[in-house]
């Protein structure tokens, strides 16, 4: 049996969560006996492609024993990442199919290979889709119509009128009609969170959503021990992209209020030169700041065995981020913004605290809560250890398991039936 993965970017020209959730997808489908494959979009030079066919370049290698088949556009189209519609992709994707005769496949994320659900529904071959973001109902993708405001959703394309008049409204009404198709034709449609769920089902009052929380791989996990007392030094963190929407200039804005040289600010991870840069020149003259740049999953341990605190500073809605469970599960308490997936796993004074989104003294004011009394740490370690169960990424894939395994028994059946 096999399964196709479809994915907007991968492994090894991307490393965010999205790309490590289908990696961890593809990886436990492999070990429990299913052929798999990657399709995705890339962006490498012309030269790194051996085949072109209707003016689409195309590659396959393998990433980490997972077979990929990149490819992109010849000439890329204007709306690549807004669009839900190009027939040369849906011709090109129909060949790819009809050569690949997959079983099952599985939607990590729709941008840029949304043709090949098209072609797969065209060729009766299953599909399930996992929804990572906001794609399918925003072409902004995180529901935020400029950086210093968030949507509630598009509401049949009148929101996105008034918010977002760059955007045609013929434009918008076909993409959430082409939306509202793929997803009523998916056989499972699978959220890692409550609140991304709802804001679908707000939307598509028709579709139902199952939740399956994202697992961790806990072989690139190790506990943080450390015990706080009074006087000892301390270690804020981040980890991830380095986009103006994570927010990281209101974790600086924050720090830099702070007058205490016990601290420290580690900050991990790579993104948009502009961004990261101004980045750099609002902390250049604070030496407690450094910027650690771009990081493996392999160095995880290491990074939440050097801080004491992650912070989450999102000023947009978020799924279900990944490095905030990889600091759970290595019992790092999390200060994160109150919105969508973040505030469904922290509790105040549990495990973290939330703050008011983009509101840097608010997330000053935690800061400082912990700062005052480090040993409050201790009780936080302690809840998280005894009291969470965070998943494994052996949890995730059985769940899929069931669901792969109930397609293809309807599959059998119905075969059997027309014999």
């Amino acid at each position: 049996m096999k399964i196709l993965f479809l994915v907007h970017e991968f492994y090894p020209e991307f490393h965010g969560g999205t790309e490590k959730i289908i990696f961890n997808n593809a990886l436990m489908a492999q070990k429990n006996g299913f052929k798999v494959k990657v399709i995705t979009y890339s962006f490498y030079n012309d030269s790194f492609y051996d085949h072109e066919n209707m003016g689409i370049f195309s590659k396959e290698f393998t990433y980490q024993g997972i077979p990929v088949f990149a490819y992109k556009y010849k000439n890329q189209p204007d709306d690549i990442n807004i669009g839900l519609g190009n027939q040369i992709l849906y011709e090109f994707a129909q060949t790819i199919i009809d050569a690949e005769a997959p079983d099952i496949i599985h939607v990590g994320h729709p941008m840029r290979v949304h043709e090949f659900v098209r072609a797969a529904k065209d060729k009766n071959i299953p599909y399930i889709i996992t929804l990572t973001d906001f794609f399918l109902l925003c072409p902004k993708v995180i529901l935020a119509p400029d950086n210093n405001s968030l949507c509630s959703g598009p509401k049949n394309g009148t929101a996105c009128k008034v918010l977002c008049k760059e955007f045609d409204e013929v434009f918008i009404q076909k993409r959430l009609h082409e939306s509202h198709r793929i997803l009523s034709n998916s056989k499972f449609i699978i959220s890692p969170s409550n609140f991304v769920a709802l804001k679908f089902k707000q939307e598509f009052d028709n579709v139902d959503v199952r939740i399956i929380n994202h697992g961790i791989r806990f072989k690139n996990i190790q506990q943080n021990n450390n015990v706080y007392a009074k006087g000892n030094k301390l270690t804020f963190g981040y980890a991830g992209n380095l986009a103006y929407h994570k927010g990281v200039h209101i974790l600086l804005k924050a720090f830099g209020e702070i007058d205490n040289e016990n601290l420290k600010l580690a900050i991990y991870g790579s993104g948009p030169e502009d961004y990261v840069n101004k980045l750099k020149e609002i902390s250049i003259n604070d030496n407690r700041i450094t910027f650690f740049g771009a990081y493996s999953t392999e160095q995880l341990k290491d990074i939440f065995n050097n801080i004491d605190v992650l912070i989450t500073p999102s000023v947009c809605y978020e799924n279900y981020p990944l490095v905030l469970h990889e600091a759970l599960a290595s019992g790092v308490p999390v200060i994160a913004s109150n919105l969508g997936g973040m505030a469904e796993k922290i509790t105040d004074g549990f495990n973290g605290f939330t703050f008011k989104p983009a509101d840097s003294e608010d997330l000053n004011k935690y800061m400082r809560k912990i700062i005052d009394n480090i040993e409050l740490l201790n009780d936080l370690k302690k809840n998280i250890k005894t009291n969470m169960i965070i998943p494994t990424i052996e949890q995730e894939a059985y769940q899929y398991f069931k669901i792969y395994n109930s397609i293809l028994q309807f599959k059998r059946t119905k075969s059997d039936s027309t014999d």
